[in-house]
């Protein structure tokens, strides 16, 4: 009865779906963000310490130069709290309330006069005179780019919206929404669909912004909604499910009339049968019962009532009918029909899933391709970064840099080496794995205008490998290199629900898959998989160290996955179809193996004992009507075998007189 049922109402539910992964993806990119201005800041003042004890205006000068995405930053003397230096924005320290132990230096976000929400993120640095000093970044929080038509809003655990970016961001209605489903449901991801007007629907999906790699969680909950127009859900067709539901009972009664007809009642007859020739009711010729089985043990039987009864003229009797197994063919019979009905629901539902799919879902993949694109452009983007500030807050010298490399290389996990090349190619110092065999003399080539650059570093091979590189020394001519961990790129295209997505090059060969892939195979067709799919690809840009790469997100996700009612009904029908096999595989093979074959075998039996065969003893083997027609049959062949034994007496007797 649940075919053709479908969840959907006003709003297609691969719509609500659809946004709410969204808001996931989006969750899991601003936690991200939150986490790597902590590391970035971390990060630099490590690598501050390693040279001369710096001032507070030219640490602060020195960090403003190797990162460019704080507003404000502050030195601070950790003893009195006097402000030392800043620059930029002013650091809001009144808002800052102090903590002690391991959450003193732990990131806080805090609201300025005017609503807008600030990240502050602390680092200790040795400075002159061997005093130490407070360093304080303060960023903003940055959403995601909206599309036209897309909002989306960042609250806190009470469901104030602290941050909102889109067409509608001023929406009271819809912020009214969107606070309503973030603090009704922090920490967990859903969705919410209300009525705007009579033609349109805001359908806002949210999700929990999940806790960094240090295990800190800031309580916010984000937002992501569209607008979608009415009509949209595809209603399922409700005149299959009864059709479905009437033949299945039709052939349901089918499958009874016939076990009852050619089994129960044969069974049944038999039992008594055999019951009242046990309890010595001889009177009474046994019928043939059925055809078959049954009517090979009734001739049995009838055999074994002449025999007691001493009548003659048992080769008068009817012939047994030919070897036809009559109950196994309708227990077959019975799995056919069951097996039809089960191979026509889905056939008859083929067509339905071939109906349009709503367009925000499918601009909700492209969306979310694009927003892969951007994880890889921006973990491209700190890769560079992240060596700038190797280079810039160690001077730039080769000297430096070597001493550096393993404190940088420990923290960005996304690196796999880091190591320097001088003028000639060669590699005097590096940090992690070895680096990959090759020339790198060429890789100075990148970079002869003095800009950074990512390159591809093989076309080939089994493991696809890539690094950013940035020129170092006053005269050029050196590189500080670092390669990139395949299973960081791998890592950014992965997110629930975006089905199958690759990175590929240039080339369009694959070099990163949120799945298993062979390194540098081509794309699969779109003719593989699960049938039509939607696909999406983005280009792999907005980074001038990435220009000219020409990597591309590709992503394809099965259309049967998408909750659309035509597919859901498709899915019922297969679901309710594979029951119904997995009913009639169970319940026929328990009847084959309690009934039918200890029935063959009950027959080979009582064929022998009406042959004269009284030596062997029969033992029932089940509690059920076969059983008992076999005990009722031990007790006839001891009646046989003790008429044999009274009939063999006189002329056992009369031989010695002989």
């Amino acid at each position: 009865m649940t075919v053709g049922r479908s969840s959907d109402s006003a709003v297609s539910q691969a719509v609500v779906e659809s946004q709410q992964l969204m808001a996931t993806d989006a969750a899991g990119s601003l936690s991200s963000s939150l986490e790597q201005s902590s590391h970035d800041l971390r990060n630099a003042t490590d690598l501050l310490g390693l040279g001369a004890a710096n001032s507070p205006d030219t640490a602060l000068r020195r960090l403003s130069g190797s990162y460019g995405k704080w507003r404000g930053l502050a030195a601070v003397d950790p003893a009195s709290g006097k402000l030392l230096a800043a620059r930029g924005e002013n650091v809001p320290l009144d808002r800052l309330s102090p903590r002690g132990g391991a959450d003193a230096l732990q990131s806080r976000l805090v609201t300025l006069d005017s609503g807008q929400p600030r990240l502050l993120s602390f680092a200790l640095l040795d400075a002159a005179g061997g005093k130490r000093q407070l360093l304080i970044a303060s960023g903003s929080l940055r959403l995601p780019e909206q599309k036209e038509g897309r909002t989306t809003f960042v609250m806190d655990s009470g469901g104030r919206i602290l941050a909102a970016a889109g067409d509608q961001a001023d929406d009271s209605a819809l912020r009214k929404l969107a606070s309503q489903s973030g603090q009704a449901r922090s920490g967990t991801n859903g969705s919410r669909t209300e009525r705007r007007d009579n033609a349109h629907h805001d359908v806002v999906g949210y999700a929990p912004v999940p806790a960094g790699p240090d295990g800190q969680n800031f309580g916010l909950t984000l937002a992501t909604s569209i607008r979608v127009p009415e009509g949209t859900a595809v209603a399922g067709d409700r005149f299959l499910g009864l059709c479905a539901a009437a033949a299945l009972l039709a052939i349901c009664l089918a499958v009874t009339w016939v076990l009852w007809r050619w089994i129960q009642r044969p069974l049944l007859r038999l039992h008594m049968a055999a019951r009242r020739l046990a309890h010595g009711d001889l009177q009474r010729p046994v019928p043939a019962y059925g055809t078959g089985e049954a009517a090979r043990i009734s001739r049995s039987l009838e055999s074994l009532r002449l025999q007691l009864t001493g009548a003659t003229g048992c080769d008068d009797m009817p012939k047994a009918p030919a070897r036809r197994r009559t109950m196994r063919n309708a227990t077959l019979c019975c799995a056919a029909l069951v097996t039809a009905w089960s191979c026509a629901l889905p056939l008859m539902t083929l067509g339905e899933g071939r109906v349009p799919v709503p367009a925000p879902v499918v601009h909700g993949q492209q969306e979310r391709t694009a927003a892969a694109s951007d994880r890889v452009r921006r973990m491209l983007g700190e890769g560079v970064a992240g060596l700038s500030s190797v280079a810039r807050l160690t001077d730039g010298t080769p000297e430096q840099i070597g001493k550096a490399l393993d404190t940088a290389l420990t923290r960005h996990s996304t690196w796999r080496s880091l190591y320097l090349v001088d003028r000639d190619g060669r590699i005097p110092e590096y940090a992690g794995d070895a680096p990959y065999g090759m020339d790198h003399k060429p890789l100075l080539a990148k970079v002869k205008n003095g800009t950074p650059a990512i390159v591809q570093l093989n076309h080939d091979g089994k493991v696809p490998l890539s690094a950013a590189v940035i020129p170092v020394g006053a005269g050029g001519g050196q590189a500080l290199v670092a390669e990139f961990r395949p299973e960081a790129l791998s890592g950014a295209l992965t997110r629930p629900g975006i089905g199958s997505a690759w990175l590929v090059d240039a080339d369009s060969k694959i070099i990163g898959s949120n799945q298993s892939f062979f390194a540098f195979d081509s794309l699969p067709s779109q003719d593989s998989g699960d049938g039509p799919a939607l696909t999406a690809a983005a280009e792999v840009r907005g980074t001038h160290a990435a220009k000219g790469l020409g990597w591309r997100v590709v992503t394809r996700k099965p259309m049967s996955r998408l909750p659309l009612a035509s597919y859901e009904t498709r899915r019922q029908t297969e679901l309710a179809a594979l029951l119904a096999f997995s009913a009639a595989v169970l319940c026929l093979g328990w009847l084959h193996l309690t009934v039918l074959r200890p029935l063959r075998a009950l027959e080979r039996t009582a064929a022998a004992l009406a042959a004269g065969d009284t030596s062997t003893v029969l033992y029932p083997r089940h509690h059920d009507e076969v059983g008992s027609i076999v005990r009722s049959l031990e007790l006839i062949r001891q009646r046989v075998a003790a008429a044999q034994a009274d009939d063999d007496a006189p002329r056992v007797a009369a031989s010695p007189r002989s």
